[in-house]
This record gives C-alpha cells, sequence and structure tokens, in this order.
C-alpha cells in the first residue's frame, strides 16, 4: 500500500513538474536555451542520428561531384551555417539553436550521419529534410563538400564562388536570359 501510494506521490509531483516547465518554458528563438535543455536536447539529437543513420557510408567523391556539393552548399547550406571566411548571416544568427559551423561540426559525424542529417533534417532546429527535393546523389555531393569544408581556406572559397557566379553567367547567357 506504502509503495502504490509513493508510486502516485512521485507520478503526481514529475506531471506537476512537467505542467510547470511546459508553461513556463520560452519558446521564443531570442531567448537563451537554458544549458540543461540544451544539452538534453543535443544528446537526443545525437543518439537519434546515431541510431538511425546507416553504419557505414561513402568516402570518396570525384571533382565534379564536389563541385556540385559546393554548389548545393553555397545555394542552400552557406546562409545558416556560413562557410570560411564568411560572416554569419542575420538568419543564422537569428536562429534557436544556432546552426554548426559546418567547418568545424563536420568532423564530429561519419559521412552516413552526415548523410542522414541532410536528408531526413533535424526537428525544432530549423534543419530541414532535403531528401524531399534532392535524390540520394545530390545529398552525397552535398555530404562530401561538407567533409572537405575544414580544409578549405577563406580565400579558396571566394575563389570557389567566383568561378561558380561566372559559370552561371555563362550558362544565362548562353541560354539567352540576361
Amino acid at each position: 500500500m506504502k509503495f502504490a501510494l509513493g508510486f502516485i506521490a512521485a507520478v503526481v509531483v514529475i506531471a506537476v513538474g512537467a505542467a510547470i516547465t511546459a508553461l513556463s518554458y520560452d519558446v521564443a528563438a531570442s531567448a537563451p536555451e537554458p544549458e540543461a535543455v540544451s544539452s538534453i536536447l543535443h544528446s537526443v539529437m545525437r543518439h537519434s542520428v546515431q541510431a538511425r543513420a546507416a553504419a557505414a557510408g561513402r568516402e570518396s567523391w570525384s571533382p565534379a561531384e564536389l563541385q556540385k556539393g559546393f554548389e548545393e552548399y553555397d545555394e542552400m547550406c552557406v546562409i545558416c551555417h556560413s562557410a570560411p571566411g564568411k560572416e554569419r548571416t542575420p538568419i543564422s544568427k537569428g536562429l534557436q539553436p544556432q546552426p554548426p559551423d559546418l567547418a568545424k561540426a563536420s568532423t564530429q559525424w561519419t559521412t552516413a550521419q552526415l548523410f542522414w542529417i541532410i536528408s531526413n533534417g533535424v526537428r525544432m532546429t530549423g534543419m530541414p529534410a532535403f531528401g524531399r527535393t534532392h535524390g540520394d546523389a545530390e545529398i552525397w555531393n552535398i555530404v562530401g563538400f561538407v567533409r572537405l569544408l575544414p580544409k578549405i581556406p577563406a580565400q579558396t572559397y571566394r575563389d570557389m564562388e567566383s568561378r561558380a557566379a561566372a559559370t552561371r553567367r555563362e550558362e544565362e547567357t548562353r541560354h539567352g536570359r540576361p
């Protein structure tokens, strides 16, 4: 009988604590995340990705695939994750939690885990699920480029941007677009 009463009391205390937390939690992206919440959510995300990603992933890419990965990254990812030598954008600065700098954070994940994250996104972080709009080959190209990011100096990234912009202008001229 004492055990049952103790169990019921514990359930009530937990339910009241959860209700107080839920009703007082500030969901504003401008509010700093409490360290305990941030730590728990990051741990849940890491374990979720590790449990769902394939055991092994691709490990090599051709120069053309890396170029395509750069183009996708520069078009879709740099706005939140930035790039070597680039300041974070206002969108990136306004997100909570802050998107990781992939030139640093990408080394903490396997290629299979990066593929899973890019393909499936991460709920409540602003990271979209690109698997809904991109094929596996495109996502693998992005993974290849992200793996290369830690080795790219700022000037090299700027040079890549310049070459990509020149290529786009040539394509537009060739197809009769201004």
